[in-house]
């Protein structure tokens, strides 16, 4: 079973013409999971944005998959986005007048095979103030960076993935001109508060950028992994480190009239989709 592209939709057709009109396995090949949103989009063209259920390099997780008529992209959905929350913030003083410019995320994108966040996409965030840094004008931060010019700590940012099934697994460091920072995880590595600054300096995931303002997309910067407790059956989302496919099965049955996709891990239950994938439960 692979994260590469997987064409089933014919196999779909053939498993669900072979299911019987009441509860029942089909007889047929394992149904293969997909890796990423762009496979679903080869397969079934027709499929729309949700929440998807992957497998690639070793993980089985959610995602929401966006964009799918056009351009098939991996977010994560954070659950906590309150002011305070899933935000970046280079802080206005000193060498960079104006006023603090503040993004804050909802959805943050990540490679399926690597689980690595794109800080530099902005497509689910949002961004206010602006202030001067040399003869540039700073609009907006990626996510999970802590910026001042103040010659102290002044930047502020935090990331919170808790309610989500995955966590931080990456290190944090300082950049820029005396520079100076602090990056305090909590136990779990789900949530990270940070605090940086110097003249100018910033605190963001390691190895730190050159100048980390006004972000471009492709910016994968952030490590992110399975968090201890990856499994959250309310918000429907998942994300086990398997290492293998040794012991995992799939297969198509019909559950209240319609087809679904089950998944087990050494015959125990750890997903339900439709057969596009888009999850039903965990």
């Amino acid at each position: 079973m692979a994260g590469s592209s997987i064409r089933i939709s014919a196999l779909l057709a053939a498993l669900c013409a072979t299911l019987p009109a009441t509860g029942g396995t089909a007889h047929a090949a394992p149904v293969q999971l997909f890796g990423s949103c762009q496979d679903v989009h080869r397969a079934i063209p027709i499929a729309g944005d949700g929440t998807y259920l992957l497998y690639n390099n070793g993980n089985l997780f959610t995602v929401h998959c966006s964009h799918m008529a056009t351009a098939p992209s991996e977010y994560l959905d954070l659950a906590r986005t309150g002011p305070d929350l899933n935000f970046s913030q280079y802080t206005a003083g000193g060498a960079s007048p104006g006023t603090s410019v503040r993004t804050k995320f909802t959805r943050l994108r990540v490679d399926p095979k690597t689980l690595t966040v794109d800080i530099g996409d902005l497509t689910f965030a949002a961004s206010t103030g602006s202030l001067r840094h040399g003869t540039a004008t700073v609009t907006s931060m990626p996510y999970g960076v802590a910026m001042a010019c103040t010659s102290r700590p002044d930047g502020l940012g935090n990331i919170d993935l808790q309610d989500t099934p995955f966590r931080v697994d990456n290190a944090f460091a300082a950049g820029g001109f005396n520079a100076s920072g602090t990056a305090t995880p909590s136990p779990n590595g789900q949530t990270v508060d940070l605090r940086g600054g110097g003249y100018c300096g910033w605190e963001m995931s390691a190895p730190p950028l050159y100048n980390p303002f006004n972000p471009s997309p492709g910016t994968y910067h952030l490590k992110v992994a399975c968090a201890q407790n990856g499994v959250l059956p309310a918000r429907r989302q998942i994300c086990l480190h398997l290492g293998g496919t040794t012991g995992l099965t799939t297969q198509v049955r019909r559950e209240g009239g319609r087809p679904v996709l089950m998944v087990r891990r050494g015959g125990h239950l750890v997903a339900v989709s439709d057969t596009d994938g888009r999850i039903r439960a965990v």
